[in-house]
């Protein structure tokens, strides 16, 4: 992904909307993103290149990852969530939703929320301390993730990036994931392709990524 030209964002059908809420003009979801990065935006995206041919379809947790959906894996649309990840290492954290129409979509961290936050590092997760989504800065801003349709069986995907990334240009499914096993072995195939630059020098360079998935059911 290039900084200069424009983010490919998910539509809306998230089985989390992030709403602002905090007074009466943050009370409706999201207005249609735009198709295009703002500078403070792009400033903060890595150059990500896709090389082929070097996929690695294994499992990758080296992290020992963990993720846990509050207050539980049954919600109710219009109920409010949190989401608690530990780790046994440093890394930056990305959650990615897969909605129960087969949708996938970044919910943390947003364009907005990096954006709008002074923090460089707000997906930094530290080795054996509970890093709570949404954080307390952003909840501060007004952000919260309430459940919205489609009710049905989701999935949700922690990824721990052991280099500084905080958002992603997620592939289009060739197909709707059906368990965690299977969300699992697609984004563990898809992240072993990703190359990130070197700050000092520009190489690309492969990234250690560690993944968990969690089911939850929406009603």
């Amino acid at each position: 992904m290039l900084p200069s030209e424009p983010i490919r964002r998910e539509r809306i059908y998230l089985a989390l909307l992030l709403l602002l809420t905090g007074g009466p003009a943050h009370s409706a979801p999201l207005p249609p993103e735009s198709p295009h990065a703002s500078p403070a935006i792009a400033s903060s995206l890595w150059r990500i290149q896709v090389t082929r041919g070097q996929t690695s379809a294994v499992q990758s947790n080296s992290a020992n990852v963990s993720l846990e959906i509050l207050p539980g894996p049954t919600v109710e649309v219009g109920g409010k969530v949190s989401f608690g990840v530990t780790s046994r290492k440093k890394g930056y954290l990305i959650l990615v939703d897969v909605d129960a129409e087969g949708r996938m979509s970044q919910i943390f961290p947003t364009p907005e929320l990096v954006e709008q936050s002074d923090e460089r590092d707000i997906n930094l997760v530290k080795p054996g301390v509970q890093f709570i989504v949404p954080t307390p800065t952003a909840r501060q801003r007004g952000f919260e993730y309430v459940v919205a349709p489609p009710t049905g069986a989701a999935i949700m995907i922690a990824i721990l990036s052991e280099r500084r990334v905080q958002l992603l240009d997620l592939p289009d499914l060739p197909r709707k994931l059906q368990s965690q096993a299977d969300a699992l072995s697609y984004l563990a195939a898809w992240t072993s392709e990703l190359r990130l630059p070197d700050s000092a020098n520009g190489r690309l360079l492969s990234n250690n990524w560690s993944l968990d998935v969690k089911s939850y059911s929406i009603k």
